[in-house]
C-alpha cells in the first residue's frame, strides 16, 4: 500500500502523540478537559459534563495494579445515552469516540488505522501491568448526519475470571436493553473455535454507541476493523502503516460479533472484513 501524510489527532502529530509517556496523555486529557471547544468534543451536554469524571476516573485507574475501579462502573453520556464504563480502556476508548473532528478525506491508511494504534499504545502505556493491556483494539468509524465519527474499545482478554465476568454480564446488560442480544445467549457461544461469550469482544462499546444514534446514522455506511495488539511489538517497524492481512495483525469480527452486528440493522459486514481496508 502507497505511502501517504498521516492526519493529526487531538491537535497533535501522531508520532508525537504515540511517545507521550502515561504523565503527558493525562496531561492531555486535563487540556481537552479545560478547552473542549479547542478539542472540538462532541457538541452534547451531557456528553461534555461526562468529561471530568472520565479524567478522574483515569487518574485513578491508571495508578492501580487492576484495570478495574474498586467500586462500581462509571456512568457516562455517549451523545445524551448512558452507559456504564468500567475498565480503563473503556474509558480512554469514550474520550477518542467523542473527542476531535474526523477529517473530511480520512482514509483507513491515513487517519483510522493510525487512530487505532495510537488507542492502542496509550492504553498500554497507562497500564500498570502491560499483562493487561487489551490483546484485541476495535475502531469503528461512520458518517453521523453531517459528521464523520469514529469509536473505539478493547477487549476483555486479561481480568482476574471472576472480575470479568462480572464486566461482561454488564455488558451484555446493555447490549441486551438495546436489543442486540437475546437473553438465552448470556452462556451461549456462535463462534466455531470454542472462544469467548457475547460482551467479551472490543467491538461491544462502539456496537452500542452507533446502536444508541438510531436513524441519525446510515448503518450501511458503518465500517471498522479490529487489531492485535502484537501491532505494537518492535518487530512491527512502521506502527502506522496498515499491515498485509498475512501478517496476523488484522481481525475479522468473530462469529459472536458478526450476530451482534447484523442486529444494528442493514449491516454490511464486508465493510467489517480485513480484506476491505
Amino acid at each position: 500500500m502507497s505511502r501517504m501524510a498521516i492526519h493529526e489527532a487531538f491537535h497533535r502529530d501522531m508520532h508525537v502523540a504515540f511517545n507521550l509517556d502515561r504523565a503527558g496523555i493525562i496531561a492531555l486529557f486535563d487540556d481537552i478537559n479545560t478547552r473542549r471547544d479547542y478539542y472540538e468534543v462532541i457538541n452534547n451536554d451531557p456528553t461534555r459534563e461526562s468529561f471530568p469524571k472520565v479524567v478522574e476516573r483515569i487518574k485513578t485507574l491508571q495508578k492501580k495494579n487492576s484495570i478495574f475501579p474498586d467500586g462500581p462502573a462509571l456512568t457516562v453520556s455517549y451523545q445524551g445515552t448512558n452507559f456504564e464504563l468500567e475498565t480503563l480502556f473503556d474509558l480512554v476508548g469514550w474520550i477518542f469516540s467523542v473527542t476531535g473532528k474526523t477529517p473530511d478525506d480520512a482514509t483507513p491508511a491515513n487517519y483510522y488505522y493510525p487512530l487505532v494504534i495510537l488507542y492502542s499504545q496509550w492504553c498500554l502505556t497507562l497500564c500498570v501491568k502491560k499483562e493487561k493491556a487489551p490483546q484485541m483494539v476495535q475502531i469503528t468509524w461512520f458518517p453521523q448526519e453531517s459528521a464523520k465519527r469514529v469509536c473505539l474499545g478493547g477487549n476483555l482478554d486479561r481480568p482476574l475470571p471472576l472480575r470479568k465476568e462480572v464486566a461482561r454480564k454488564n455488558r451484555f446488560d446493555m447490549l441486551l436493553n438495546n436489543g442486540l442480544a437475546k437473553a438465552d445467549e448470556f452462556e451461549k457461544r456462535y463462534t466455531s473455535d470454542g472462544g469467548q461469550f457475547i460482551g467479551h469482544c472490543a467491538e461491544t462499546f462502539p456496537m452500542l454507541f452507533v446502536k444508541s444514534l438510531g436513524n441519525k446514522v446510515t448503518m450501511t455506511d458503518v465500517k471498522g476493523v479490529s487489531v492485535r495488539l502484537w501491532a505494537l511489538t518492535d518487530d512491527v517497524t512502521d506502527k502506522f502503516a496498515v499491515p498485509n492481512t498475512d501478517q496476523n495483525l488484522l481481525e475479522d469480527p468473530c462469529e459472536n460479533c458478526q450476530v451482534i452486528l447484523l442486529r444494528l440493522g442493514h449491516i454490511n459486514l464486508d465493510n467489517f472484513s480485513i480484506h476491505n481496508l
